[in-house]
């Protein structure tokens, strides 16, 4: 019998940031300089990665996203003697928009570089990787997603090394979406303060080693002891005014690792120095026990660097470890948030060497990961494993009729009898969504046979929200003299979708959506969730909608 797999090592890490290379961005950190300035063309401070870097080069058989991606990735595997052309060697990407920057909505035709699952192909091809990579697109906690689903993959021994890398651009088409929401700080952010009035946009690119294999780490050596995935079934774009859905994630990664508060050292909060953020996340924090644990934000050096953040964070969280000392969140003077929260305003010794790092998006989604150093990992608890099967015990397939899809999904919405009025706001793949898990619900009540957190959403597709993308992009490329629609921006984030469901069927539990041709994987996770007991039931299938071509198929699985 092979032995159970009960830690998971950091390797070789790498990240480029507005303030330089890994080793630059920590000794900038750690001086407390930021790298955020102001840019006339987006009107705004950013922090943009210093485009003469010599990772910042594009490669000429590449974009510029896919090589500032593909040379973070190289750096690790050269560092960490790691061979994508092994079988059993997972490459996980985590990104929100891509090959965004290539987007001309005048065009009838897409580049296919915009799709998210070419994206992968051509990465792999690059690198002469073996196995497909996983991509994963699920809004700002992307990065912790990719971390999360790497180290259940590892446990359960579908590979013995993964690589998990990931990133954004600042685009025009970033920045008009997020100053439609008016949540643009007027000067660098400033995380958790009283006069905090926004966020920073910023761009990154990382890439880290995660292994089974003890000795292919040099010490000293550090684990990703835990990590969980929630929502807030709360609203789309909003934080849960309680914070819940955040603790909820916060205290499922701290029992997977086996640990109570008083065991973290510290904790890396999302921090983006928007008004409802940081109230949340001081609530979360408190509901979680962990007010009283030292604490700190990065975005006040870097930026919110969207579906990089979590990774970049968690990274910049092993130098803090190793240099034991928390950072001052930069920005910050006055507490500003209603639960007394432990901010670290100056630089400061660090006592035990954990770290909770936490993130939140778009889509009502959080996520929480336990990182900590080997001497300090404790056996992890035992998960509850499930010997019984799993079983599909619904299914629904939207049908496909010879009528535009805008009539078809109205015919089928009335025909549920549901007055929800704002169905007639959201975008065709969230329509989609909500029509198909009401109809594969119905007569179901999952909301009182199991818990919120004991319910997942696992979806996937391989067009992303391009139809919503293009849509924000006619906005932007018409230069409205009142700006882009916060209403259209939000959909451009296939993970919305998922949110949708969540907040119509009062669900909490894990929620990640894969670009995949097909859904295959995403229902292997799916049930890898069920045989670990992290869910008791899951909704899981292909959600597909880009013009006239959609395959909505879902099915909901659970334990028979």
């Amino acid at each position: 019998m092979a032995q159970r797999v009960t830690h998971i090592y950091f390797g070789a890490a790498s990240a480029l940031t507005a303030l330089g290379d890994l080793d630059a961005t920590l000794e900038g950190m750690a001086a407390g300089r930021s790298g955020l300035c102001y840019h006339a063309s987006w009107g705004m401070f950013a922090g943009q990665i210093d485009p003469t870097h010599p990772e910042a080069q594009p490669a000429t058989e590449l974009t510029l996203f896919e090589s500032r991606l593909v040379r973070q990735i190289e750096r690790v595997c050269r560092v960490g003697g790691v061979d994508l052309g092994a079988k059993d060697t997972q490459l996980i990407l985590s990104t929100t928009k891509g090959n965004i920057a290539l987007l001309a909505a005048h065009t009838e035709e897409l580049d296919e570089r915009l799709f998210l699952d070419r994206t992968a192909e051509r990465v792999q091809h690059y690198l002469g990787a073996a196995r497909r990579p996983i991509l994963i697109s699920n809004a700002c906690i992307s990065g912790l997603s990719a971390l999360v689903v790497a180290r259940r993959l590892l446990l359960a021994g579908d590979c013995r090394t993964a690589v998990v890398a990931g990133g954004d651009l600042l685009t025009e088409f970033v920045t008009t979406g997020f100053t439609s929401f008016k949540s643009i700080s007027a000067a660098p952010c400033r995380p958790y303060d009283a006069e905090r009035d926004g966020l920073t946009l910023g761009e990154a690119f990382a890439a880290v080693v995660l292994t089974t294999e003890r000795e292919a780490v040099a010490a000293p050596r550090y684990c990703l002891e835990g990590g969980a995935v929630t929502n807030d079934a709360n609203h789309i774009s909003g934080p849960s005014r309680t914070g819940d859905g955040l603790a909820y994630a916060m205290e499922r990664a701290m029992r997977e690792a086996n640990v109570v508060a008083d065991e973290v050292g510290m904790v890396n909060t999302h921090g983006t120095a928007t008004l409802y953020n940081d109230e949340m996340e001081s609530k979360a924090l408190t509901l979680a026990a962990l007010e009283g644990v030292p604490m700190n934000s990065l975005k006040g050096y870097i930026g919110h660097t969207l579906g990089a953040a979590g990774l970049v964070e968690t990274i910049l969280c092993l130098g803090q470890l190793e240099r034991e000392e928390i950072f001052a969140t930069q920005g910050f003077t006055t507490l500003g948030v209603p639960c007394a929260v432990n901010i670290a305003a100056e630089k400061r010794p660090l006592t035990q060497k954990r770290c909770l790092k936490s993130a939140s998006g778009f889509g009502g989604c959080n996520a929480a990961v336990v990182v900590a150093a080997e001497e300090l990992v404790k056996a992890p608890a035992e998960p509850s494993r499930c010997e019984a099967a799993v079983t599909a015990t619904a299914a629904y397939t939207l049908p496909h009729e010879a009528i535009p899809f805008a009539e078809l999904i109205r015919r089928e919405f009335r025909a549920l009898g549901d007055k929800n009025l704002k169905f007639y706001k959201m975008s065709d793949l969230a329509k989609a969504a909500y029509v198909a898990s009401e109809y594969l619900l119905q007569g179901r009540d999952i909301t009182t046979k199991y818990h919120p957190t004991e319910v997942a959403v696992v979806l996937a597709n391989s067009a992303a929200s391009l139809e919503a993308d293009r849509a924000h992009q006619l906005i932007v490329d018409s230069r409205p003299e009142e700006g882009t629609s916060p209403a259209v921006f939000v959909y451009t984030l296939p993970n919305v979708a998922t949110g949708e469901i969540c907040i119509r069927h009062k669900i909490q539990g894990d929620n990640t959506f894969f670009i995949e041709e097909g859904s295959a994987f995403a229902e292997r996770y799916a049930r890898l969730l069920l045989e670990r007991g992290d869910a008791k039931a899951v909704i899981t299938g292909r959600l597909e909608k880009l013009d006239e071509r959609w395959d909505i198929t879902l099915k909901l699985l659970e334990i028979n």
